[in-house]
């Protein structure tokens, strides 16, 4: 995009640039991609970018129905995915050279028309990103003209024996898939959790850091975990231990992050032995007995600690309203039952060896040394911390984005659907200012980061975990009861009235209005339901992206990535994953169905859209140098 302070040296280079931007408002909007849920699940987050979240292979489909049969597109759609390894594949195929050749020339050709297919809604500086320096003047030779003329015919089919020829084929349709794949998606809106449960979160983070992309973040209560942990909240820090021991990823902390957890092994080790309650969610190939076992004591280390600092924050901050969530001091003598509104219960496999019961909520000298180890290696580690500043940085408690508001969780409401309200620091908040307010304290918390208990670690806290969360969604947090006590019922965690008052149109208008949006607007909403629900609600203006984690996810449950284009919005099913390496062997799409949500036979424009609101101030400044 231009920007304002420019230099021109002239007059005509001013009205050259006006007439530019005039003629970029008239092209149609580029095509918008909602997910959620991708907790650090890198490989599936990459088979859903690389084949631009099923835009890729609708596009093959509209451009060659009836001239290529099903197949033969779904293995055009695969090379594009991942060209690296088909073409390895396909060029160890061919034993004569003659049929290599007519291979290399269809597929180029094919190519070529579906990266022009795909260009046709980006002004030229956007394709120039989009495309490698490798190639990029003759690839733009190729893409802005037509093959088919008779005059030029010739000298295409030339362009591309060359490239045969000079055994830098392979090389040209590389950079032709990469810039298809970069565009056709302009916009990623991640709707929350980029962390937890999978291997690499920092692969997620790396890749959006190089790409070229528009992207924001709408933050999840997992990925506040992590940001929390970098502003000194140990009580995040413990949360954040404890779900990667569960799910065998304390590498990523020790490899990626360079946290040394050598003292809290040392300490779980040395004080608990493994309980079948706190078993590791997942099984990894390979996994020795020895690492599931530290898995296990971590977890209850962990846990332990947590539970005690969460009474302290709890007796701390009595507007959190949280006094049920204190367990340790309702333990009977022997450790083996709690009382939970006035009911006994029995505990299986407790592990409260290091509980005071004069003083149930103190820390242990020795538990003290591991928190000081830990939360300084958090807040120091320089990975870690870019990372957690590039998510603040390019994130927010919420978004709106050209009229649709755009959330991971809920906004806080009762069952008449009123804001629900919460005062802190003196303050009354609800709704908007709610939300506004959690992401100040966040941000504020990240810019200045302390160890020590304070307001800012409190309430990022709470985020995680409290009942007004708006990233939480739910009553309140059953860890203690899944952990220790078999009662289906009292594991049970019920979600915010917001979730039902979502199939009212009466109530999504009046949350828009809220954040200064129009009837006309969309709530965007990224979260996991607890059960199959209809993703499309209140007249098709809630939509709900149900997330991508199977680590979360039952069976019944499906995962969905929503698109906005031009035209309008589409509603992709996405199949199962299971590994880079099935969905190459088996030319596998991701999507399994795709609905229409909304649809317009009159296209929307740039003009139409935000970056188009910005590009008109740019005509005005413009306009107005020329008045001068």
């Amino acid at each position: 995009m231009m920007e304002m302070d420019k230099e021109f040296t002239n007059d005509d280079e001013i009205k050259s640039e006006i007439i530019n931007l005039s003629a970029i408002l008239k092209l149609p909007k580029g095509t918008e991609a909602h997910v959620s849920d991708i907790h650090g699940h890198d490989e599936k987050y990459s088979n859903i970018i690389r084949s631009g979240a099923g835009n890729i292979s609708r596009k093959v489909s509209e451009l060659f129905n009836g001239q290529l049969t099903t197949i033969n597109q779904k293995k055009l759609v695969s090379l594009i995915y991942y060209p690296e390894e088909i073409l390895k594949k396909v060029i160890a195929e061919f034993n004569e050279d003659n049929d290599k050749e007519q291979w290399y020339f269809g597929t180029i050709n094919e190519l070529i028309q579906i990266l022009r297919y795909v260009s046709n809604k980006h002004p030229e500086h956007i394709i120039n990103e989009a495309l490698d320096k490798k190639f990029k003047d003759l690839v733009k030779e190729l893409i802005f003209n037509d093959l088919n003329a008779e005059d030029k015919r010739q000298y295409y089919q030339e362009i591309v024996k060359g490239l045969i020829k000079l055994n830098v084929s392979n090389d040209f349709i590389l950079v032709i898939c990469h810039a298809i794949q970069k565009l056709a998606i302009e916009r990623i809106h991640i709707l929350g959790d980029v962390y937890d449960f999978g291997p690499h979160p920092d692969l997620i983070i790396k890749q959006l850091g190089n790409s070229w992309q528009n992207f924001d973040f709408e933050w999840g209560n997992h990925d506040v975990l992590w940001m929390g942990s970098v502003a000194g909240s140990k009580l995040c820090m413990l949360n954040l231990i404890r779900i990667s021991a569960r799910y065998h990823n304390l590498g990523l902390l020790e490899n990626v992050y360079g946290i040394d957890l050598t003292s809290l092994i040392r300490y779980a080790l040395n004080r608990y032995i493994s309980l079948p309650n706190f078993e590791p969610k997942v099984v990894v190939d390979g996994e020795s007995d020895d690492e599931r076992n530290i898995d296990n004591c971590v977890q209850q280390a962990a846990a332990i600690m947590q539970f005690k600092l969460e009474g302290q924050a709890i007796k701390r901050r009595p507007e959190f309203k949280m006094d049920d969530r204190l367990f340790l001091d309702k333990l009977s003598s022997d450790r083996k039952k709690v009382t939970i509104d006035g009911k006994s219960y029995s505990i299986e496999n407790g592990c409260f060896q290091t509980v005071n019961p004069a003083k149930p909520y103190q820390i242990t000298n020795s538990e003290r040394v591991v928190l000081i180890d830990l939360i300084n290696q958090f807040t120091q580690s320089k990975k870690l911390n870019q990372d957690m500043r590039f998510m603040a940085n390019n994130g927010s408690m919420y978004a709106k984005h050209n009229d649709n508001l755009l959330f991971h969780g809920c906004i806080p409401v009762d069952n008449q659907g009123n804001f629900v309200e919460m005062t802190l620091d003196g303050q009354r908040y609800s709704g908007k200012e709610l939300s506004d307010y959690f992401e100040f304290i966040l941000k504020d918390g990240l810019r200045h980061p302390t160890t020590g208990d304070c307001w800012n670690s409190d309430v990022i806290w709470y985020l995680w975990e409290g009942a007004n969360s708006p990233l939480f969604a739910k009553d309140k947090m059953r860890t203690f009861e899944r952990y220790f006590i078999s009662d289906d019922k009292l594991q049970q965690e019920h979600h915010n009235p917001f979730f039902k008052l979502s199939h009212e149109e009466w109530f999504v208008d009046k949350v828009l209005k809220e954040f200064g949006l129009g009837r006309r607007g969309h709530i965007i909403n990224g979260h996991t339901p607890a059960k199959e629900v209809p993703p499309v609600r209140a007249n098709q203006k809630f939509i709900m992206v149900n997330g991508m984690s199977e680590s979360k996810v039952g069976a019944d449950v499906k995962n969905y990535a929503l698109l906005i284009d031009s035209y309008g919005m589409l509603l992709e099913t996405l199949k199962p994953f299971t590994s880079r390496e099935e969905v190459i062997k088996y030319m596998a799409d991701i999507t399994e169905d795709r609905d229409v949500v909304e649809y317009s036979s009159e296209r929307k424009t740039i003009g139409d859209t935000e970056y188009g609101e910005d590009i008109k101030k740019q005509i005005e400044f413009l306009s107005a140098r020329l008045d001068d």
